[in-house]
């Protein structure tokens, strides 16, 4: 202050022919400086930090002396100061976060203070090594419970012994040798030390945060849907304060990119619209981008039995479509139509990108080859039915909503298949793959005979079963040797006889016969009984 006082009272004299111009020349007032630009120049470019109110000027202790917490460096160091609170310290401490959830104090969050304890604080030293506690200090003032920011972070030690313990940092028991916080009673897997701070999952929006201390509540698991224990450690959502899941489900490979976003900037989820509107009622889809498509409401099909989807491969009734506007087959459901271009799926720790063509693959989920629309990463290909099943899932056969929770294998409830893709109840025993997941609610049925595969007509009398629903031609189920005796035998010339059904078979090939047209393939018959 006394040198930009010094700077700012030194009287200026030039003489009559000198070229430089006085302060008081209009033309030179934007070139000035002012005793605070000068000052500004001397100690530097100011930062702006969360956890002061105040600027920091960037800045070298000689004495290694930091008023945050106790550490006293030797050789000195650089680091911040603020001349409004007269207060410099360690850059790793300005940069200290406004609040933490400390292990050594697991019911309540501690705020950092910036000026000591607060005045009600009856002790003012920290609560673990017991130093006097500096300008910077982590409170809690429901318990008057005070840390200073050196022993915020301590050194874990290995403790190499069989020890029954329950880790802090994801909340699962073990046996032996875990890492020992003997200051804080915190205790840790291995592996958990490396747990990342920060990340993105397949099954949340917004990134996650590590903590190793949840707090009460009824917390059930993003992944498993499981209860999370609020005493230990888990991952946590900053904008949705109801969502966590564990250390260890987050971090499964089929959930997690392995990616740690800590100091990452956020990205951008937003994708292009799939289409722009162009009057009422009439739209360009990004698939069918020469021709519009107009909204057919509660029509029934008008394009005939044989019409499909683009999308989904379905036919289209009466549901709501869009058809265009100058192509007969180009058709797709409302549904299909508002298809988002990108999104996340369970069943990949990547977005998928929805792709348009008539491609014929294998779907990953149901592996059944598929055409029609398909989302698409790395090697996964998944047709819209399975690619936009979301969680949780709500089956019409079923009145619990279904989750995909594990990685593994289970049994499906509708096919009694073994299949990894699958869909668990969290209130009952109920597991649905992915393959039945998408089977249509409802179905335009054709009837067909069981035995000739031909379609039935209504209008004539046939057969059916009442307990499996098939049906079958009247002279498919009996035949035209209907009236001749079993075990009858007579010789007639012909060749080989083909389609397998009872009536008749062929002594010397054991073939059958169905038809009068199919005795003249044959030589020597038996007429025998139909035994399946």
């Amino acid at each position: 202050m006394v040198l930009v006082e010094e700077l700012s009272d030194v009287p200026t004299s030039h003489g009559e022919d000198d070229d430089v111009s006085s302060y008081d020349d209009e033309d030179d007032d934007d070139n000035s400086l002012t005793p605070s630009m000068v000052f500004d120049q001397i100690m530097g470019p100011t930062v702006m930090l969360a956890s002061h109110e105040h600027p920091f000027y960037i800045h070298g202790s000689s004495n290694g002396h930091c008023d945050g917490c106790p550490e006293r460096r030797d050789n000195g160091f650089f680091g911040y100061r603020c001349l409004t609170c007269d207060l410099t310290v360690h850059k790793e401490c300005a940069e200290s976060l406004p609040e933490i959830n400390h292990p050594s104090h697991q019911t309540h969050p501690l705020t950092l203070f910036k000026h000591g304890p607060p005045l009600a604080a009856e002790d003012d030293k920290c609560r673990l090594c017991g130093e006097k506690l500096g300008k910077l200090v982590y409170h809690c003032s429901i318990c008057d419970f005070s840390i200073d920011l050196y022993c915020h972070e301590h050194i874990l030690i290995l403790m190499p012994r069989l020890i029954h313990f329950t880790c802090n940092a994801c909340g699962l028991e073990s046996d032996r040798s875990p890492y020992v916080c003997p200051q804080c009673d915190f205790m840790i897997h291995e592996d958990c030390i490396y747990l990342p701070c920060v990340i993105s999952i397949i099954r949340h929006r917004h990134r996650i945060s590590r903590t190793y201390y949840l707090g009460s509540g009824d917390w059930t698991c993003g992944v498993c849907r499981r209860r999370v224990d609020g005493r230990y450690g888990a991952y946590c959502c900053s904008i949705c304060p109801d969502y966590a899941v564990h250390s260890k489900c987050a971090t499964r490979s089929d959930v997690w990119d392995g990616r740690e976003l800590e100091d990452e900037p956020e990205e951008n989820d937003e994708c292009e619209e799939p289409f722009w509107v162009v009057s009422d009622g009439v739209i360009n889809h990004f698939s069918h981008r020469d021709h519009h498509l107009r909204l057919e409401d509660d029509l029934i099909n008008i394009h005939g039995d044989h019409t499909r989807c683009r999308a989904c491969v379905r036919p289209v009734y009466s549901n709501s479509f869009y058809s265009c506007m100058h192509c007969d087959d180009f058709v797709l459901h409302e549904t299909c139509a508002n298809l988002p271009r990108k999104q996340r799926h369970v069943l990949h720790n990547h977005q998928l990108t929805l792709y348009h063509d008539d491609s014929i693959v294998m779907e990953f989920a149901s592996t059944l080859l598929c055409s029609g629309f398909r989302y698409e990463c790395c090697s996964i290909k998944l047709d819209v039915r399975c690619g936009s099943i979301s969680k949780p899932f709500f089956y019409e056969c079923h009145p619990h909503p279904l989750f995909k929770t594990s990685i593994g294998s289970k049994i499906c409830v509708v096919c009694k298949q073994e299949s990894v893709y699958v869909l668990s109840c969290m209130d009952c025993y109920f597991v649905l793959d992915f393959k039945c997941a998408t089977l249509p609610n409802r179905i335009r049925y054709n009837y067909w005979c069981k035995i000739c595969k031909g379609e039935m007509d209504l209008n004539i009398m046939f057969y059916t079963c009442e307990s499996y629903g098939s049906t079958i031609h009247i002279h498919c189920v009996l035949g035209e040797f209907r009236y001749v005796k079993p075990q009858l035998q007579f010789e007639f010339n012909g060749k080989k006889m083909e389609r397998p059904f009872v009536a008749v078979r062929v002594d010397y090939d054991n073939g059958v016969v169905c038809s009068l047209s199919c005795l003249w393939k044959g030589d020597t018959f038996e007429f025998v009984r139909r035994i399946d």
